[in-house]
């Protein structure tokens, strides 16, 4: 079975959600430069360090402050961990920054998650939503107008019955729960040369958007956490007497040099496909141009979530990524013309199975009790439970 990615973030419930605290994190910052400013006014000069080691600390409040909401907030649940199946369609792998030192100014720069979008079974590239579904989508009756019109639909949808490809269809679509929230939903569009909108269609393609998470993020909140100690340190010791000024000074430069040797490592701790069964590159139906060229089939599972900060394509996403599984390969010439693998569609069902009594609160509870948690096997190192176990075959004997 696949590895557990790992992850760093958390996702709100909807009822939980605020928007990025932009507001807040000026406020903040402008309480520090004023606070520090009339330290230094007030002393008329004599406790420059401290006045700045004061600004700094609160800048570093405030870049904690949005790196929380980052984490923590940004992502709205939609219900859980969810599957989806088919072909790696679009990359975006993160990208290090050339001045690592201005990503601050940037916050894309410190994303260092690898995205890609997944191509779901049984569509092809030119498929997309009808133009009257998009205009109305965050109605409740829009889901079940879609599945009404669905046979009058084709070619902007396969034509296949709506029934064998709602439930993946549901998963891209705005959700009832975060209705009320006054979000954007721009979808996932198509690259060219798919990117043609079909008569009565839209630009919101079948396609799921998938994030494998990197640490840049997290990696920043822990350094601010770092420099805030060492900035507030360096406000105290400056009271020390005869040496507080030139500790206090000495903390500040070292705080400073940790951000100097921090912000090259956070934007180049980098996510990347995963190494088992794709050795650790995708083959994407985009950019290649081919018939021939490979592209990689794949099953996801990840954390359902809208991502509330991506811009003109806000959409749902497995975000993070649990696991995949590389499945298969197809061409690009037979994937634009939806020439699926025969029984593609049973793996999924398969895997939600395999996956869903590895997740179960049972299997977790049997992997926790002292019998299961052994490092040799138990004939080994003698952690026998009430289960007899047989005795071991005599040495030299062939098992078949």
């Amino acid at each position: 079975m696949p590895n557990w990615y790992p992850s760093w973030t958390k996702c709100s419930q909807p009822s939980d959600f605020r928007g990025a605290p932009w507001g807040g994190v000026a406020a903040i910052a402008i309480l520090g430069a004023l606070m520090g400013g009339g330290w230094i006014l007030l002393t008329a000069g004599a406790s420059i360090a401290p006045g700045v080691a004061l600004f700094l600390a609160t800048l570093c409040i405030s870049g904690i402050n949005f790196c929380n909401w980052w984490l923590n907030v940004r992502l709205i649940c939609l219900g859980g961990d969810r599957s989806a199946i088919g072909a790696i369609y679009h990359l975006e792998p993160p990208e290090p920054t050339d001045n690592p030192y201005t990503a601050f100014a940037n916050v894309s720069d410190l994303d260092t998650d690898y995205s890609f979008n997944l191509l779901l079974y049984q569509f092809v590239p030119k498929n997309q939503l009808p133009a009257s579904f998009v205009n109305n989508q965050w109605s409740a009756s829009a889901f079940a107008q879609l599945g009404a019109d669905w046979p009058t639909l084709p070619p902007l949808v396969p034509g296949v019955p709506f029934a064998e490809v709602s439930d993946q269809v549901n998963q891209i679509l705005p959700q009832q729960s975060m209705a009320s929230l006054g979000l954007g939903f721009g979808g996932q569009g198509a690259e060219s040369p798919d990117n043609a909108v079909l008569p009565g269609g839209s630009n919101q393609h079948f396609l799921m958007h998938c994030e494998i998470e990197g640490p840049g993020m997290h990696d920043l909140l822990v350094l601010l956490a770092v420099l805030l100690g060492v900035f507030i340190a360096a406000v105290f010791v400056w009271a020390i007497p005869v040496v507080g000024p030139i500790l206090s000074a000495i903390l500040i430069i070292l705080a400073l040099l940790a951000l100097l040797i921090g912000a090259p490592a956070i934007t180049h701790d980098v996510a990347s496909p995963p190494n088992d069964g794709f050795g650790g590159t995708f083959n994407s139906y985009d950019p290649t141009k081919n018939p021939k060229d490979p592209v990689d089939l794949a099953y996801v599972f990840g954390r359902w979530v809208y991502d509330s900060l991506h811009t003109n394509e806000e959409s749902n996403e497995l975000h993070p990524v649990h696991y995949m599984i590389k499945i298969g390969q197809t061409t690009q010439g037979d994937l634009g013309a939806g020439n699926w693998p025969p029984g593609f569609g049973v793996i999924q069902l398969k895997y939600d199975a395999q996956f869903g009594v590895i997740n179960s609160p049972t299997t977790i509870e049997i992997q926790a009790q002292p019998q299961n948690r052994w490092t040799l096997h138990p004939l080994l190192d003698g952690c026998i439970s009430e289960t007899p176990y047989p005795d071991p075959p005599p040495p030299g004997t062939v098992l078949v």
